[in-house]
Formats: C-alpha cells, structure tokens, sequence
C-alpha cells in the first residue's frame, strides 16, 4: 500500500493533462482522472501490479466511456449553442488552433489517440509501443502515417486565401 500514494504522486498531473486535453474542460478531466486512479487502486488493492501503460489505457477506457456519455447528452448541448466563442482579437492563432482541432476529429481514433500520445502528451516512442502493445519501430510508422492524414486535413493555404477572398467580397 505505500507505493500507490507515491504512484498517485508521480503520475497524477500527466493523466489530468491527458483528460483536459482530450476532453477540453477541467471539472470532466477531473472527473476522470479521479475514476482512473480509484481503478488503479482498486487492482493494487487486489494487489495486481500498476504500470504507467496500464494506466494510460484505463485512462482511454474512461475517456471512452465519458465520450459516450457526452454523446447520449449532444441534444442537450447542441440545443444550447456555442459553447465557444472566439473573440476577432484572437486572431490567426485561434482560428489555426480551431483547425487542428478539427482535423484531429476528424481522424480516425487509432491516428488521433497516436498523435496525442506523441506531440501532446509527449511520450516517447517507445512508451507509446508499450501502452499500444506494438513495437517502436511500428509506433514510428504509424506516426508516418498519422501525420500523413492529420496534413491532408488541415486547410491548405490557398483555401484559406480564398474562403478570406470570399468573405471579404474580393471574389
């Protein structure tokens, strides 16, 4: 028992950043994160080992089951309207940030859970082949691939210029 507190210590900010980032607010990624760590301490209770890539897909399979549960409340929300308002004074950097964002939905899960993992979460390849259970060698060729599709589906520049064109009345 007196491993897990220094467990939960070590790893408790990384698994919190993880479920922000994924879910886009604190009080959600808390949530999470506190349902992960009182499933670790439930299996170290049973006294079964605890390992960061175990803990990492725990993490996954709340984050899953918190998707489906924002998902049975998305009339709710969509009723509600925008939840995120972007002020002009923002600029270029929100609007970039707001693309990523939605070129990253719109990758397939296995492509988006890898690039998180890497550019976000700041894993190594070779922790990310221990939590995925493939080699390094495959984590590096899937993260080829990865970005590969996440480039194909951000906005390219010229289709930028137009869509300004356009809503300037220049076209």
């Amino acid at each position: 028992m007196d491993q897990f507190p220094d467990f939960y210590r070590k790893h408790y900010r990384l698994i919190l950043t993880v479920a922000q980032q994924r879910l886009g607010g604190t009080a959600d990624a808390e949530d999470v994160t506190a349902e992960v760590f009182r499933v670790a301490w439930a299996r170290h209770d049973d006294g079964a080992a605890i390992t960061l890539p175990w803990l990492y897909t725990t993490l996954r399979n709340v984050i899953g089951n918190e998707y489906r549960r924002q998902g049975r409340l998305g009339s709710f929300v969509s009723d509600a309207g925008p939840i995120l308002t972007v002020d002009d004074s923002f600029g270029s950097a929100a609007d970039d940030a707001i693309e990523v964002r939605r070129a990253l939905r719109r990758l397939p899960e296995a492509d988006r859970e890898l690039l998180y993992m890497a550019y976000w979460e700041e894993l190594s390849r070779v922790e990310i082949a221990a939590i995925l259970g493939i080699s390094a060698i495959a984590v590096r060729i899937r993260l080829m691939r990865a970005r590969e599709r996440f480039r194909h589906l951000l906005p390219r520049e010229q289709d930028i210029h137009d869509e300004e064109a356009i809503s300037d009345g220049r076209v």
